[in-house]
């Protein structure tokens, strides 16, 4: 139901003193928060407490990352969750931009605003269900950001009349301070979101904790997992340099999210190869953490099993190796390039044994170090020279079913 046309709204110079107390605790205390959810949250509560007549505030944000194009969250009077929607890529060609207040803002720069408590014909389907849900005013606004990103913030109310000229101000007023909280939250954002796409989780943790200097390694005991794909330059010879992407990101879509899905991390993508750590730590045994890594290395293989039963005419085959031991993680390289990476023997010989998958006619092969830590039988294979290692190496597997 509308609000009462008589409801008390506060005169224009209290407004003028909300504005200034509103945009002070913006850049004082706001700035400080976890996310521009809990911003959002905090700004229309403290908005409607002061006795304007928010019903509805939604904050449109562009987004860099990879599964996602953008964010809109949207909070509602009455007490409930702040609703978070993710874009979709290529949502600009979707009738849900097209068609929406959104666009407008984007492309011109400029504020817009409608009454919504008419009979006219609206421009947008949103502002018809905004209507139809018994809103009577809708305002939206940019909100200019220093770098490439987007935003844009609108607000709605239900009460007869509308906004007041003068609420219409203060949200004008306020906008500024309120961009520059909602920047910092996406960049801080944006900076984690980029670093977990690009290096992983734990090494973009470590990184935003300060651990950028070359030489800056810590010394780690884990599960180490080497994946490689058969016969891949074979196969980039014989097909188009886009299908050889698209069999690429089929073969990665196998053997990758089993690696998230056991607490692993992907340190590399080294063209076709995969190298992955399972951190043995004070949560996580060294039998725990060698288990995970043989059940995502089993799921990847699976999983390549079966893309391969539905794409049969392109086979994907790869080898497997694991093994347990010490390796330096952090910063190598020169000058201001640098790669966060593990380095060590015991890298050195999860990536002879992987070589020996196809000489062997082995999809997954583990180290005796391995073999002795997990908690499963293993089979061994036998005793192996390798390039770089005085000593033979003896060789496992699962056994077979």
């Amino acid at each position: 139901m509308p609000r009462d046309s008589r409801a008390t709204t506060l005169p224009s110079p209290d407004l003028d003193r909300l504005a200034s107390r509103i945009g002070d605790w913006l850049i004082r205390e706001a700035r400080f928060f976890d996310n521009n959810t809990v911003v959002l949250q905090e700004f229309c509560t403290r908005v409607a407490a002061a006795g304007i007549a928010i019903d509805r505030v939604s904050l449109h944000q562009r987004a860099l990352h990879p599964v996602y194009r953008g964010v809109s969250r949207i909070w509602r009077s009455g007490g409930g969750e702040i609703e978070e929607l993710f874009l979709d890529h290529g949502i600009e060609k979707t009738a849900t931009y097209l068609e929406s207040p959104v666009r407008g803002v984007v492309e011109d720069g400029d504020s817009y605003e409608w009454r919504l408590d008419g009979g006219g014909a609206l421009p947008f389907a949103l502002l018809e269900e905004l209507r139809d849900q018994g809103y009577a005013h809708y305002a939206i606004a940019p909100l200019p950001y220093t770098v490439g990103m987007f935003a844009a913030i609108s607000w709605a109310t239900r009460r007869s009349g509308g906004f007041t000229a003068a609420e219409m101000q203060f949200f004008r007023d306020v906008l500024p301070q309120y961009s520059v909280v909602a920047e910092l939250k996406a960049l801080r954002r944006f900076i984690g979101s980029i670093l977990d796409t690009y290096v992983g989780r734990e090494a973009g943790q470590l990184i935003l904790d300060g651990q950028v200097r070359r030489g800056d390694t810590k010394t780690i005991t884990a599960a180490l997992m080497l994946v490689d794909l058969r016969d891949f330059t074979m196969l980039s010879d014989r097909l188009s340099p886009q299908a050889v992407l698209r069999m690429l990101n089929q073969y990665f879509d196998c053997v990758m999210p089993p690696i998230h899905e056991h607490g692993g991390e992907v340190v590399e993508i080294m063209g076709d190869g995969v190298l992955a750590i399972f951190n043995h730590d004070q949560e996580r045994s060294a039998a725990a953490a060698c288990g995970a890594a043989l059940a995502a290395a089993e799921a990847g293989l699976a999983a390549l099993a079966a893309r391969n039963q539905r794409h049969p005419a392109v086979q994907l085959n790869a080898g497997v190796a694991l093994h347990y031991g010490t390796v330096s993680y952090g910063n190598i390289g020169s000058g201001e390039r640098l790669d966060f990476t593990v380095i060590g023997p015991d890298v050195n010989l999860t990536s002879r044994i992987e070589r020996l998958c196809r000489e062997l006619d082995r999809s997954l092969i583990v180290s005796e170090a391995f073999a002795e830590t997990v908690d499963r039988q293993m089979w061994e294979i036998g005793h192996f020279g390798m390039r770089g290692f005085a000593k033979m190496q003896r060789l496992f597997e699962p056994p077979q079913d």
